[in-house]
């Protein structure tokens, strides 16, 4: 192998080649800039220097924030050619991490370029990116959210706990924008043309209206684009609106289809000493909830004191407004009100007073329970993150299973398929051995 002057290794000698430090024969350009220093490794940074013999390559990060308009990057440039550089640029690890458009003004110009190593590490690099454009560049929601969606796509693929990942909740936190407005961004940039996605880097057409124009074909896309911004507006407002309805048709019919699968409570299948019921309660519109609901008056007058065994306890979910609705439904059911446990849901949401971020479960029973055994008293607060909507921690029922191992168990208005060991019933329950079949059809 040919000697590699200069360089202590053949990645040493291939990372000194890309940045300039050897001519087309593989000679040195400068003996003097070939040092450990100048070594592209992990623990190897350039020193402050300038020299025009080397144009370094722009970290990945950058391409998150688009790049200069022509009227901006001439008014730069002409700067640059008038006072000089003023600001170095800055360099991680033989890369460019602030200052591509000043660096490009200057080999233009012939200027020598100014760099500047930064201390950082690769998991904070992008955050420092983002930070020193922030700070000079006046970005609205709609372009903020473009740029965490790049920054969000900068490591796709990557597992989350490397260096270059970056979620759609840390992009949202970094740029101070929902991770809704995340989410359509990355429909404009998957389904827009290039001129709407300009538009929108440009600050001048909103995100949302444009991951509404983004549905549309290419070709329309381009048409709507060339009307008047009151005009595009306009479609924008419509085409939501148009979708809006749609959506709604197809949640309403989605909602009937379960409320035909209704099917009656019946005992059939015996009784059970616990009740585990999260009621549908009508607080919310069906079409909010996407699923039907009851009125209070119908709930109570379910007949759960014809599965209930004489000696029952009864777990009842509820949300903080309707404690007084589920007093009534134990009563109406044939239990008496003991305690309550808290699911602390870690995100808070909407409230009138607070916003809410717990549901309660409430504890009544019946008859001669007998006492929970101590090693399975939990504490009261159970803090678990949401899954889909209205659906309760699936470690709830292991806890239950502790605290009444010998008893037999249904989960009312169960979806899907019941826990190992319950019965279930429900118009979304896969397994529901209590309501008559016969009845049903």
């Amino acid at each position: 192998m040919k000697e590699l002057t200069g360089a202590k290794s053949l990645d040493q000698f291939i990372d000194l080649k890309l940045l300039g430090y050897y001519d087309e024969d593989e000679h040195v350009v400068d003996e003097n800039l070939i040092s450990d220093e100048s070594a592209a490794n992990d623990n190897d940074f350039l020193d402050d220097w300038s020299t025009d013999s080397i144009k370094l390559p722009a970290h990945a990060a950058t391409s998150i924030f688009p790049a200069m308009g022509e009227a901006e990057f001439q008014e730069l440039k002409a700067d640059i050619a008038k006072n000089g550089l003023r600001q170095p640029i800055l360099v991680y690890r033989n890369q460019v991490i602030d200052g591509r458009e000043r660096m490009r003004a200057c080999s233009e110009l012939g200027i020598e370029p100014q760099y500047k190593a930064v201390d950082v590490t690769e998991k904070t690099v992008a955050e420092y990116i983002v930070s020193m454009n922030l700070k000079r560049r006046h970005l609205n929601d709609s372009q903020r959210a473009m740029v965490a969606n790049s920054l969000a796509q900068l490591g796709k693929g990557k597992r989350a706990n490397t260096a270059q990942a970056v979620t759609q909740a840390q992009a949202s936190q970094m740029l101070n924008v929902s991770v809704d407005s995340i989410q359509r961004a990355r429909i404009v940039e998957k389904n827009g043309i290039p001129a709407l996605v300009q538009a929108v880097e440009n600050g001048k057409l909103d995100v949302t209206n444009a991951s509404s124009l983004a549905g549309l074909d290419e070709e329309k896309q381009a048409i709507v684009l060339e009307l008047d911004d009151k005009e595009i507006l306009k479609m924008a407002k419509e085409i939501r609106k148009s979708a809006m309805s749609d959506r709604r048709k197809k949640r309403i019919e989605a909602i009937e289809q379960k409320r035909a699968n209704n099917k009656p409570l019946q005992a059939e299948a015996g009784t059970y000493n616990v009740i585990y019921a999260d009621p549908a309660w009508d607080y919310i519109s069906e079409e909010a909830l996407g699923y039907p609901t009851m009125s209070l008056q119908d709930i109570q007058a379910m007949p759960v004191n014809t599965i209930a065994s004489e000696d029952a306890v009864l777990f009842l979910w509820c949300s903080a407004s309707l404690i007084g609705d589920a007093l009534k439904v134990i009563e109406s059911w044939g239990f008496n009100y003991k305690t309550h446990a808290i699911w602390d849901k870690q995100k808070a949401g909407q409230g009138a007073y607070f916003r809410i971020q717990h549901e309660l479960l409430l504890i009544a029973t019946r008859g001669d329970v007998p006492e929970v055994p101590y090693e399975a008293r939990e504490a009261s607060v159970f803090d678990d993150p949401t899954g889909a909507p209205s659906e309760k921690p699936k470690r709830i029922r292991e806890v239950i299973d502790a605290m009444y191992p010998e008893f037999r168990k249904i989960e009312l208005f169960c979806r899907g398929t019941p826990a190992m060991g319950w019965d279930g019933w429900g118009n979304e329950c896969a397994n529901d051995p209590v309501f008559s079949e016969k009845e049903a059809a």
